[in-house]
């Protein structure tokens, strides 16, 4: 099933240069057809030192690492491409920003929701204000709401075209925003990783060929890359433990939302209760929040397929 993802009618266009002749994106563009184009773009190519000293700029919506522990680090990103060989380390890269895309659009989506739930409500108070029934106070208390839900789906608009410029970078078309994706078939993953001792000894068996070191290297430096390999490996593994943990919670959460939204609907059609759309927009946000877990745990299966020497994106469909 190809996912519409609604661009917004702010239109940026980004003419940054690109390889010549270089043909259009698919439209709609599939997970698969995004990471094809990861063997042919320039930090394929380009140096190691020339690529370290370039900025990486983080995902606006995925966050794993607050998403996994609850703490917010800034200076936590995705430190495995020297560790890795660079196409596995490019198709990560592409893999984080499709789903940072489609993150985008499910924000957009709650903050247009929350948007609309805050302007019935301010629409209704200035009606009964205007007949006294509503005090000032009140009705002003709601418009402050309504330009706060205003201000964060504006924000979320600007975040559909910031998340896209960057996989369009990622995808080395700078000028050429995706506009629709297809949301990606998750490949299968185990119930648990591998014990950590087991996943370590296949880490430690990589040369670290994106490091630029091979069986030749100096002694000490193929010993500091096991040690950061074997570092990576742990934090990645801690990552999926407790994204297992975040995604069983989510799993009450939504069941949650669920009964909650088939209460509110009742006492809508009761005429008990007008207010539906809240009910509506918090089940959306727990929808986003499952996707979002998802799409860690999907993100950190790769990463540990990519220090331990086995395909980042091993299997994969589109949604029926």
């Amino acid at each position: 099933m190809t996912r519409r993802s609604p661009v917004p009618a702010l239109t940026l266009f980004l003419v940054l240069g690109t390889a010549a002749g270089a043909p259009p994106l698919p439209e709609p563009l599939s997970m698969e057809q995004a990471l094809a184009l990861a063997d042919s773009h320039p930090r394929v190519q380009a140096s190691a030192a020339v690529a370290a000293r370039l900025p990486r700029r983080h995902p606006l919506y995925l966050d794993c690492h607050t998403l996994a522990f609850g703490v917010i680090d800034p200076a936590r990103g995705r430190p495995l491409a020297p560790l890795i060989e660079p196409i596995p380390a490019q198709r990560l890269e592409i893999m984080e920003r499709f789903f940072d895309v489609l993150l985008a659009d499910l924000s957009f989506s709650s903050a247009s929701e929350a948007m609309a739930v805050a302007y019935v409500q301010l629409d209704r108070a200035r009606a009964r204000g205007e007949l006294g029934q509503t005090s000032p106070l009140r009705v002003s208390e709601l418009d402050a709401v309504y330009e706060d839900m205003l201000h964060e789906r504006t924000a979320g608009e600007l975040g559909q075209h910031w998340t896209r410029a960057l996989l369009a970078q990622a995808l080395d078309r700078p000028e050429t925003l995706p506009r629709d994706l297809v949301k990606p078939m998750l490949p299968p993953q185990p119930e648990a990783p591998l014990p950590l001792a087991a996943l370590v000894a296949a880490a430690v068996g990589e040369p670290a060929a994106g490091a630029g070191l091979s069986a030749d290297s100096a002694a000490a430096d193929q010993q500091l890359a096991r040690l950061e390999l074997r570092q990576q490996v742990v934090e990645v593994r801690l990552r999926l433990l407790a994204l297992a943990a975040a995604a069983r919670k989510l799993r009450s959460e939504s069941a949650y939302r669920d009964l909650k939204l088939d209460e509110s609907r009742t006492l809508y059609e009761q005429e008990v209760s007008a207010d539906l759309g809240y009910a509506m927009s918090q089940q959306t946000m727990t929808r986003m929040q499952e996707a979002r877990v998802g799409y860690c745990r999907a993100l950190a299966w790769a990463e540990l397929n990519a220090l331990t020497g086995r395909p980042v994106w091993p299997a994969a469909g589109s949604t029926p």
